[in-house]
């Protein structure tokens, strides 16, 4: 049953949303006068914000720190929903999902640029920020590593962060690779830290999963994380479901519409996160290109939003959502309604800081108002290893040169 979301604390109603229908807080349509999330907007862009009936009743806006996970419950935050033109309304790609275990796992599914300072203001601690899974390694999913490395080690982290990311055709295209080049562009950064405790925080765990087929790549605490191939440009594409207490979520990357993700979805999936760009018309006037341009970007190399309805008719997902898409006046109501022509289910356009909580009852979608100045939440570290290094000597020329008085 598909409940309403009201502006009180939400639960369950007594009759379903229906397309176009207004209850509570909820929105009736989505269109080019839908006040969006960068302008204060804080409802969800879906018009059926409730899909099941909850086991307890959540406030209309997310508010971190306010609502402890249930241990059978998975808390989905879309850090980045935006594309390549990460700007202030839109970080680049990236989701948080985080898991009511004893250990409150979380863990990032890409990081492109702009995401961690979402993250910021989640409250979350930032000493576990140590597992984050590569969909592919364009620049705009995995841009933020060097901030997650370099300067949450500084903020705290003293683990290790884990890196799970698809091989390549050849060991050059592969996330080996990537990350040994990584570690390599940051020596300045990694030295710098000799004699802070950050440093163990500042390294790189790499794991290669297969390109070319499906594979469980994590299970831990319950949790199980499977890759699977999809179709973007190169071979070296995955995306990823994560099954925890009977409840999961399929998140697919950049991908043009594939089968591998149906079979995914196989069995069925509560939370399908799906890449949607604008139609190829739409897409065209906003990057100021060619047609011709266009329909390769989108048609070639992603997924068209009514493609997008296809799959998620064909998944069957209890909610279904389209992620990284340019949010603005001029693609939402034009995605959102091509998106209809072909689906009518449960769909939420995803913006910066949209959540969704998944139990077995009930998917409930709202947005996070976070405190955009947040300082970090230090929890416990784990690791253990040699004696802090020594600080450098500062060089001879430092001493003529320093103010000191």
């Amino acid at each position: 049953m598909v409940v309403s979301l009201f502006a009180t604390p939400l639960g369950a109603a007594d009759a379903p949303a229906k397309e176009g229908e207004a209850l509570g807080g909820s929105l009736a349509k989505i269109d080019k006068l839908t006040k969006l999330a960068y302008e204060g907007g804080t409802v969800p862009l879906t018009t059926t914000p409730v899909v099941g009936t909850p086991n307890r009743k959540y406030d209309s806006t997310f508010k971190p720190g306010a609502e402890p996970l249930a241990p059978d419950e998975i808390r989905v935050t879309i850090l980045g929903s935006g594309d390549p033109f990460v700007k202030r309304g839109q970080a680049s790609a990236s989701v948080l999902i985080e898991v009511g275990n004893e250990q409150h796992d979380f863990f990032f599914f890409d990081l492109g640029s702009g995401a961690l300072a979402n993250f910021d203001g989640l409250q979350l601690p930032v000493t576990s920020t140590t597992k984050v899974f590569l969909t592919h390694l364009h620049a705009d999913h995995m841009g933020e590593l060097p901030t997650l490395l370099g300067s949450l080690a500084k903020s705290g982290r003293r683990d290790p962060v884990e890196v799970w990311g698809p091989a390549g055709e050849t060991k050059e295209l592969g996330t080996l690779a990537f990350a040994q080049h990584l570690g390599a562009a940051m020596t300045w950064d990694y030295l710098s830290m000799n004699g802070h405790p950050g440093q163990s925080g500042s390294r790189l765990i790499p794991t290669e999963v297969p390109y070319d087929k499906p594979a469980t790549v994590y299970e831990r605490n319950g949790v199980k994380i499977s890759s699977f191939p999809v179709i973007h440009i190169l071979n070296g594409a995955v995306g990823y479901r994560l099954d925890y207490k009977g409840s999961s979520v399929v998140f697919t990357g950049d991908t043009r519409p594939s089968k591998t993700t149906l079979e995914a979805c196989r069995g069925g999936v509560d939370l399908l996160i799906h890449e949607t760009f604008p139609s190829a018309g739409v897409f065209a006037k906003k990057a100021s290109v060619t047609e011709e341009h266009a329909n390769k970007v989108v048609n070639e190399s992603h997924t068209s939003p009514a493609m997008a309805g296809k799959v998620f008719k064909r998944a069957g997902a209890r909610m279904s959502v389209m992620w990284h898409l340019a949010v603005d006046h001029e693609t939402v109501g034009p995605a959102y309604q091509e998106m209809r022509s072909q689906y009518d289910g449960p769909v939420t356009i995803a913006q910066d800081l949209t959540v969704f909580n998944i139990t077995k009852n009930a998917v409930v979608v709202r947005q996070a108002v976070i405190d955009p100045v947040a300082w970090p939440v230090i929890g416990k570290s784990n690791v253990s290893g040699p004696p802090l290094s020594k600080p450098h000597n500062p060089p001879g020329w430092w001493a003529a040169a320093l103010i000191t008085d």
